[in-house]
C-alpha cells in the first residue's frame, strides 16, 4: 500500500475554506505545490500566493509534495487533520484488511491446519511428530511445521485488521464529518475483520484454552521425592526440589499457551539433561516424570467439570493506547499467546465506545476462563458489562460523535482570544498523530493562571474537569528567538574546549561560578545536543522549563507504548536546568563552627535556590543523591519520588547526609545576580581568612585592603538585589568594615 493522498471527495469539514500557501508556475491549470522545493516544480517562474482548501484546490495538488500532512502548519488543528487522514492515517487504513490478498490464507487452507493442529489438543499426543527418524515421520513434521506457519499467520492478519480499524475509529472520533463519507469502508474492514477472527478460532482448541485457565490457577502441588522411580535425580529433598522446579516450568509454560497441556511433556527430559541415556534409571524416570504430568493435567480437568457455567466479560482498552504516533508497537503486541486465543474464540462483538473513545470487545467465556482474565495483568481491563451481550459475532458500525470534532482555534492556529476550551479529545488527537506531541505546554486555566505543563499533566487535568487553553507548545516557539541565542552560544565556546568546564577554585578568577550558571546550562545543552537536529527544540524546551516553579511537575508519568518512561524533552534539558555541581556554602557557616569556620555571611539571594535530593533531612537509610548519581540511578533528570528544599533549609538542616561521590543533591542554575553574589561572597570569606592571616604575621597588604573597600562599596542596585532585607546588607557592610578595621590595626600595630 502506498501512503494516502488527500482526494477531492475527502469532506473538509471546519477546514473548507481555510487558507493554506501554495506555490505554483503560470497557468490556471498548473499544479500546486505545497513546498517551494518540489522537484516537480520546475518553471522558472514560480508564484508564491494564499489559496482557499476546498476541492478544487485538492484536485490541482501535485502529489509529491502532499503526499503526507507535513506542509501544513505544525501544531495547528489543519497539520493535525491531515496528519491523521493522509500518509499511513485514515486514508491508508481504509485501504487494508478490507478484503483477502494473495498472501492470505483461505477457508480451505486453514481447515487443513487445523485439523493437524487440534489431533494434540484433543489430547492425542503421540500424533504430535516426534522426530526426523523416516521418511513418513519426516513429512508428518513438515506438516506440523506447515499448519503452525498457517496459525501463526492468520492470527497475525487477524490482529493486524483488529489495530487498523480500531486506528479508523480512532481518526473518525475525532473528525466526525468524516463518519458518513467512511461508513462504506469501515464496514467492509469489519465484515473482513469477523471473517478472519473466525479463521483463526478455528486453529485453537477451546478445550486447551480452558484446561490453561484451570491450570493458570492451581497451586503449587506438594511434591514428594522419595518415589523410587526418582532415584536418578538424587536423595528425596534434592528429587522434590527439581520435581518441583519441573511443577513451575509446565505450569509458566501451560497458562500461557494456546496448546494442550499434552504438547509440554518434552519438559520432563530437563530433569535428565545432565544424564545419559545408558544410565540404569534413565527412561523410568522419564516415563514416571510423564506419569506426573498427566497426574497435574487429570487435577485441572476435575476443576473445569466442576466449572460449566459462562460469564460475559468486556475488554477495553483506551484509545491513545491504541495507536500512539511514533512507536511501532501496537497494543496487542501486549497480548500472551493464549489471551490471544480467548478473544479469537470467545469474542462475540466488537464495539468503539464513546465518550471514552475506547476499543471493547465483549466476550462470552467459561468460568475458568473468566476467572483467569479478571485476574492477570494485561493490556485490557475485563469487567462484567451493564447490558446484555449481543449476538455472536456482531460488529457495531459507527458510533455517533460524542462532540463536533477537533475543530480550528484549540491549537495554534488562531489569536488567544478565539481559542476553544481544551478537551481529552483534542489532547487524545495532538497524542495519536503528532509524533513529538509528549513536550511541554504553556497553558492559562481557570483558577490556575499561566503555567507550564507536560501533555501527560494536561490529559490528567482535563480528566479531573480542569477548563483552560494551550497558548503555545514548546514546538510553537519561534526559531529566530532562538538562533541569536544559539549562535552566541556556539560563538563563546573556546576552540577545543570540553564539553563538562573544569571546575574553578580561585574565587577571585572571573570564571568561578560559572558552571552553577543558567548560561552555563545554555551552553552544556548546546554541546551535548551537538550535531542532533533537536538542538533548537530542546533549547525551546528549556526557555518553558524555567518558568516552572517545582522542577518535579516536569515528570510526564505514564509510559509509553514499548513501556519506556514518557519525558517531555530530551534528556539533555536537565542539564541545562539543574547543575551537577554543589555549592561551596562554607562562607555562610557560623564563624564559631569549630570543623569549618565560615564568616557567617548572610544567604542573601542565595536563599531560595532549590536544591533536589532523594533524601534532605536524613529519614531513610542510606545517603541523599542528587538526580544524577550514579548510585541512585541512570541519569533521567527530577522525579515525583524527590525531594525539593531551599539552600537556606538545607544550610541549617545537620542531619543531612550526602553521597560521597554526587554531594547529595543538584541545584537549580543559578541566575546572573545570584552568581554573582556567590562570587563575591567567596571574595569575602576568602579576604577574611588572608586578612587574619596577614594580622598574624604583622604585614600589611594594601591589595587586600583595596579589594575590601571595593566589595564594601556597593551600589544600590547591587544592595537590592543581592539581600532581601536591608538588615542582611548592614550584616555585609558590618562584615567589610570589620576586616577593614583588623587590616588597618594590624598593620599599625
Amino acid at each position: 500500500m502506498t501512503p494516502g493522498l488527500l482526494t477531492p471527495d475527502v469532506p473538509l469539514g471546519p477546514f473548507e475554506g481555510v487558507g493554506v500557501t501554495v506555490w505554483s508556475a503560470q497557468g490556471k491549470q498548473s499544479k500546486l505545490h505545497t513546498k517551494s522545493s518540489c522537484t516537480y516544480l520546475r518553471s522558472a517562474r514560480v508564484t508564491e500566493r494564499q489559496v482557499r482548501l476546498d476541492a478544487t484546490t485538492v484536485s490541482r495538488f501535485c502529489p509529491q509534495c502532499t503526499a503526507d500532512g507535513s506542509w501544513a502548519r505544525p501544531g495547528t488543528a489543519l497539520a493535525i487533520f491531515l496528519d491523521a487522514v493522509t500518509g499511513l492515517g485514515l486514508l491508508y487504513e481504509l485501504g487494508r484488511y478490507h478484503e483477502a490478498d494473495e498472501d492470505t490464507y483461505g477457508d480451505e487452507e486453514v481447515g487443513q491446519a487445523a485439523c493437524v493442529l487440534l489431533r494434540a489438543s484433543a489430547g492425542n499426543a503421540e500424533d504430535a511428530p516426534a522426530g526426523a527418524e523416516d521418511e513418513a515421520e519426516e513429512e508428518l513434521w513438515e506438516e506440523w511445521r506447515e499448519a503452525r506457519h498457517v496459525r501463526e499467520t492468520v492470527f497475525a492478519e487477524w490482529l493486524g485488521a483488529l489495530t487498523s480499524l480500531t486506528r479508523v475509529y480512532q481518526v473518525l472520533d475525532l473528525f466526525p464529518w468524516l463518519r458518513s463519507w467512511a461508513e462504506a469502508g469501515v464496514q467492509r474492514k469489519a465484515g473482513h475483520l469477523e471473517v478472519l477472527r473466525a479463521r483463526a478460532a478455528q486453529l485453537v482448541a477451546r478445550d486447551s484454552l480452558v484446561l490453561a485457565a484451570a491450570v493458570s490457577a492451581m497451586e503449587e502441588p506438594g511434591v514428594a521425592g522419595d518415589d523410587p522411580a526418582f532415584a536418578p535425580l538424587g536423595a528425596p529433598a534434592e528429587a522434590a526440589a527439581k520435581l518441583t522446579s519441573l511443577w513451575r516450568r509446565w505450569h509458566s509454560k501451560v497458562e500461557d499457551s494456546w496448546d494442550h497441556p499434552r504438547e509440554q511433556e518434552h519438559l520432563v527430559h530437563d530433569l535428565t539433561s545432565a544424564m545419559s541415556s545408558r544410565r540404569k534409571g534413565y527412561h523410568p524416570l522419564l516415563e514416571r516424570a510423564r506419569v506426573l504430568l498427566g497426574t497435574w493435567e487429570e487435577a485441572a480437568r476435575s476443576v473445569v467439570i466442576g466449572q460449566g457455567a459462562e460469564r460475559v466479560l468486556v475488554a477495553r482498552v483506551a484509545g491513545a493506547v491504541v495507536a500512539e504516533r511514533g512507536s511501532r508497537e501496537v497494543f496487542t503486541d501486549g497480548l500472551s499467546e493464549w489471551e490471544r486465543g480467548v478473544l479469537a474464540s470467545f469474542t462475540v462483538a466488537l464495539d468503539w465506545e464513546q465518550p471514552a473513545a475506547r476499543l471493547a470487545l465483549t466476550v462470552r467465556v467459561p468460568e475458568p476462563v473468566a476467572a483467569c482474565l479478571l485476574s492477570r495483568h494485561s493490556v485490557f481491563d475485563y469487567e462484567m458489562p451493564v447490558q446484555e451481550a449481543p449476538a455472536s459475532g456482531a460488529v457495531t458500525g459507527l458510533p455517533p460523535g460524542a462532540d463536533e470534532g477537533l475543530l480550528p482555534g484549540v491549537f495554534d492556529d488562531t489569536p488567544v482570544n478565539g481559542r476553544r476550551l481544551l478537551t481529552a479529545q483534542h489532547l487524545r488527537a495532538l497524542r495519536s498523530t503528532m509524533p513529538d506531541a509528549e513536550q511541554l505546554y504553556a497553558v492559562v486555566g481557570v483558577g490556575t493562571g499561566v503555567e507550564v505543563v507536560a501533555l501527560s499533566v494536561l490529559e490528567q487535568r482535563c480528566a479531573a474537569g480542569w477548563q483552560g487553553v494551550i497558548l503555545a507548545g514548546a514546538s510553537d516557539l519561534p526559531d529566530a528567538l532562538f538562533e541569536t541565542r544559539l549562535q552566541a552560544t556556539v560563538e563563546d565556546d573556546p576552540v577545543g574546549a570540553g564539553v563538562w568546564a573544569a571546575r574553578v577554585h580561585d574565587p577571585h578568577d572571573a570564571a568561578f561560578g560559572r558552571a552553577l550558571s543558567a548560561a552555563e546550562g545554555e551552553r552544556l545543552l548546546v554541546r551535548l545536543c551537538e550535531g542532533r537536529r533537536d538542538v533548537g527544540q530542546a533549547l525551546k524546551s528549556l526557555a518553558l522549563a524555567r518558568s516552572v516553579t517545582d522542577l518535579r511537575d516536569l515528570e510526564a508519568g505514564g509510559y509509553d507504548n514499548r513501556g519506556h518512561p514518557r519525558s517531555s524533552f530530551t534528556a539533555a534539558v536537565w542539564n541545562g536546568l539543574l547543575a551537577m555541581e554543589q555549592l561551596d556554602l562554607e562562607p555562610f557557616e557560623s564563624a564559631s563552627d569549630s570543623d569549618w569556620p565560615g564568616s557567617g555571611l548572610p544567604l542573601g539571594v542565595l536563599a531560595s535556590v532549590q536544591a533536589y535530593t532523594t533524601d534532605a533531612a536524613g529519614r531513610y537509610q542510606g545517603r541523599a543523591h542528587s538526580p544524577g548519581c550514579a548510585h541512585r540511578r541512570p541519569y533521567g533528570g527530577v522525579d515525583r519520588h524527590d525531594e525539593m528544599v531551599i539552600i537556606e533549609e538545607l544550610l541549617g538542616n545537620k542531619e543531612f547526609d550526602p553521597c560521597s561521590k554526587c554531594g547529595g543533591y543538584a541545584v537549580r542554575r543559578l541566575t546572573d545576580c545570584q552568581v554573582a553574589y556567590y562570587r563575591a561572597a567567596h571574595q569575602l570569606h576568602d579576604l577574611a581568612q588572608r586578612v587574619r592571616a596577614t594580622v598574624r604575621h604583622q604585614s600589611a597588604d594594601r591589595e587586600h585592603l583595596a579589594t575590601l573597600e571595593g566589595l564594601g562599596d556597593l551600589d544600590a542596585g547591587s544592595v537590592q538585589a543581592w539581600f532581601v532585607s536591608r538588615a542582611q546588607a548592614r550584616q555585609w557592610q558590618r562584615t567589610v568594615a570589620s576586616l577593614s578595621r583588623e587590616l588597618r590595626d594590624g598593620s599599625t600595630g
